[in-house]
């Protein structure tokens, strides 16, 4: 029988539901507290009330007043001190004082739980006692922004976390992700609980939490140090996978075993080896994949989110701590350098947009540095100089201006390993491949250019469907699509196989891909061009300038001679230098065609007749005259040559739409399969097709007949032809 399948979609709406419910539970839990409306800060060694909130039952003039201490009926007074008011208990540094901090606490949470409480105030002529009514819960407005905070990293851990094995449920590096993210959860949200009491937390209350908070803190490790041994690549004995639990399980039992809390002043210690041991997990990692840019590229992620989220908590909150001073950043605020950790590992386990890790990892490294840097000026010069807040950020802002940040921008244009060809050189070596005659010489061309761009391991074809440049496999593999004449390749590994490509590399392809396809295509619209010109002077040569030396050949007289060289030298001029002539009047034209050709036929003693209707004045188009010309050259000239006519007659009549050519003779006729080899009549019926008119002939033993129709269009429709 099948296992029914839960889609991964309802399986993380599920969790979602319950993550929502666990937060509004512990809501309910910070908010179930005893309440008196109080504002309290630390002022030298006094705990002062900083503000009153609305709805206290406390007069406003109590604010700036030092709070000594608080009492039930009949009970005595419980002095509050500084130490009650510390957010993280196990900053404390002895079990002695650990012990009087949690009694002390819980006899001010009895004292407040009995609805009834004296407040002892230091006034300037003595101590003052005022009585206050403590409300039984506290008002979820009241709740402070750390509270907050700290429940919303606690479960965009867990979202982010539960979302990576939806999305990879086979994948064990996506489950050891999960129980980081349920250790981040269990820590930050006990700590949310007590670190925003108002003033105490019942014994209970803070065996609970003070319990769940190092423990959730050494899960996140067992979680973070067994992902980073196995992923991307298990680099332990499989058995060996087991040790970090092993070993941080006995640590939370030492911690949250019996004598607690004995031991919880050694978690902060425990948390920050931890930390350094991740450290040098990651660092094993970048060693053993160095080879393999996929691998490299998350781990450089992973790297800096790690270095900037866990780092970040251990220097501003851990840190100081263990020497004894104060935090630089509260706790429940360096939580939130866990979501930079989080957000790197979930790009890199789910592998989104992997080819550019190594380009967001290198920016958040040197904008993560500039920052650190600024800060430490900063410190150094206020605490080792004495110089003002102001005048020392100045100095500081404007040093990392003026040195840091042009060295940065060195550093990068070092590590980025693309080969920036200028663009001169670019425009040469694309117009070079794109005027490439010979295929093979074309091919060594582009796959030598890709080459010195992107210097990749192997360059192969691909198919010539191939219309798509994409990024594959992670960015292993660059697709560039097929464009012209060009074949589709696909590059391996840019950089000789020390980077993947990213989305620049992609953009940069596509930008050159698009600038050699305009390059073809205006080279493409040049040989054509060309092609027509070539084939323009071609036919012009045989229907005009041959006729023309043709009838000179054959002709006697000298000075007839010398007039057709003439002529022949007056066309062939026109026909090179001036390709695009003015409109012809039709008129003239056929008065100088009438007497070309008559001409012609005389000097072979052929007689001609002509006929030709009455044409009133107009003008028509070169095209139509250099048709209307090679019509009658071309067969005057096949007369002359071929038939062994006697007689010829040249019929032009006036239609509505256009002249009807009619050129016939009473030769010999000749072969029509062989005249249909030949460049004449091709070039005769190419030219009256391309002006939308028709040519035709018939051939026997009677003699031949050449017809033709040859429209006379509006200069639009003629210059939509052309």
């Amino acid at each position: 029988m099948t296992r029914p399948h839960v889609a991964p979609g309802a399986i993380f709406a599920l969790c979602v539901v319950l993550y929502l419910a666990a937060a509004a539970a512990l809501t309910w839990v910070a908010t179930a507290q005893p309440w008196l409306g109080l504002r309290l800060g630390v002022v030298g060694q006094s705990v002062v009330v900083t503000d009153i909130a609305q709805g206290s039952a406390v007069s406003r003039d109590m604010i700036g007043k030092p709070l000594l201490g608080l009492s039930a009926d009949n009970q005595p007074t419980i002095p509050v001190t500084p130490l009650d008011l510390i957010e993280e208990p196990d900053g404390i540094g002895d079990q002695e004082t650990l012990r009087r901090f949690f009694d002390r606490q819980d006899r001010l949470h009895d004292a407040l739980r009995s609805g009834a409480v004296t407040l002892t105030f230091d006034q300037a002529d003595g101590p003052e006692s005022v009585a206050v009514r403590v409300q039984e819960s506290r008002p979820v407005s009241d709740l402070p922004m750390k509270f907050w905070t700290q429940i919303f990293v606690a479960f965009v851990g867990m979202f982010i976390g539960t979302w990576v094995v939806c999305l990879r449920p086979h994948e064990h590096a996506g489950w050891w992700f999960l129980l980081s993210g349920i250790g981040l959860a269990l820590a930050s949200s006990s700590a949310a609980i007590y670190s925003s009491r108002e003033l105490a937390l019942s014994l209970t209350a803070y065996s609970v939490a003070c319990r769940v908070n190092p423990g959730g803190s050494l899960l996140f490790g067992i979680g973070m140090v067994t992902l980073f041994l196995s992923y991307p690549r298990r680099i332990v004995p499989k058995p060996v996978l087991w040790l970090p639990t092993l070993l941080i399980g006995a640590c939370i039992l030492l911690v949250l075993g019996p004598g607690w809390p004995d031991k919880l002043n050694n978690a902060p210690d425990m948390i920050a080896i931890i930390m350094v041991a991740l450290l040098l997990v990651i660092a094993a990692q970048v060693a053993a994949n160095r080879r393999d840019p996929a691998a490299r590229a998350m781990l450089g992620w992973l790297g800096v989110s790690v270095a900037v989220g866990a780092g970040g908590f251990v220097l501003t909150s851990i840190l100081p701590t263990l020497i004894g001073l104060a935090p630089v950043i509260e706790q429940s605020t360096a939580f939130l350098f866990f979501l930079i950790i989080y957000a790197g590992i979930a790009l890199a386990v789910t592998r989104y947009r992997l080819f550019d890790l190594a380009n967001w990892s290198y920016g958040i490294l040197f904008y993560g540095l500039g920052v650190a840097l600024l800060l430490g000026l900063d410190a150094a010069l206020i605490y080792g100089l004495s110089l003002g807040r102001a005048p020392a950020f100045g100095i500081a802002l404007a040093a990392i201006c003026m040195v840091y940040l042009p060295l940065r921008d060195k550093v990068w244009v070092l590590l980025k390993r693309n080969r920036e060809i200028p663009a001169e050189e670019l425009y040469r070596r694309v117009t070079q491949i794109a005027h490439a005659r010979d295929p093979e010489d074309k091919q060594r061309l582009l796959r030598k250019f890709w080459s010195d761009i992107f210097n990749p391991l192997r360059i192969k074809d691909q198919p010539a469907s191939t219309t798509i440049t994409a990024l594959q496999d992670d960015g292993r593999i660059l697709t560039l699509a097929s464009i012209g004449n060009l074949p589709a390749l696909s590059l391996e590994l840019a950089g000789q196989g020390s980077r993947l490509f990213s989305s620049r590399d992609l953009a940069r392809a596509d930008a050159i891909l698009s600038l050699l396809d305009a390059s073809l295509s205006q080279h493409e619209t040049y040989l054509q061009a060309v092609s027509a010109e070539r084939l323009r002077i071609n036919r012009d040569m045989h229907d005009n300038i041959g006729v023309l030396l043709l009838s000179a050949l054959h002709t006697g007289p000298r000075e007839r001679k010398d007039l057709l060289i003439r002529q022949t030298l007056a066309d062939l001029r026109e026909l090179i230098s001036n390709p695009d002539q003015t409109d012809w009047d039709l008129r003239d034209l056929l008065a100088d065609l009438r007497a070309e050709i008559i001409t012609h036929f005389e000097a072979a003693h052929i007689t001609v007749t002509w006929q030709a209707d009455e044409i009133t004045k107009g003008r028509i188009s070169h095209r139509l005259a250099h048709a209307l010309r090679a019509f009658l050259r071309e067969g005057t000239s096949n007369i002359l040559r071929h038939s062994g006519a006697t007689e010829a007659k040249v019929r032009i009549a006036l239609e509505s739409d256009g002249l009807q050519l009619t050129l016939s003779d009473n030769g010999s006729g000749f072969d029509s399969s062989v005249a249909s080899l030949g460049n004449g009549f091709r070039n005769l019926r190419n030219r009256f097709t391309q002006l939308q008119g028709a040519f035709s002939y018939s051939t026997g033993a009677k003699g031949t007949t050449l017809t033709a129709f040859l429209p006379l269009f509006s200069t639009q429709k003629e210059a939509a032809a052309e």
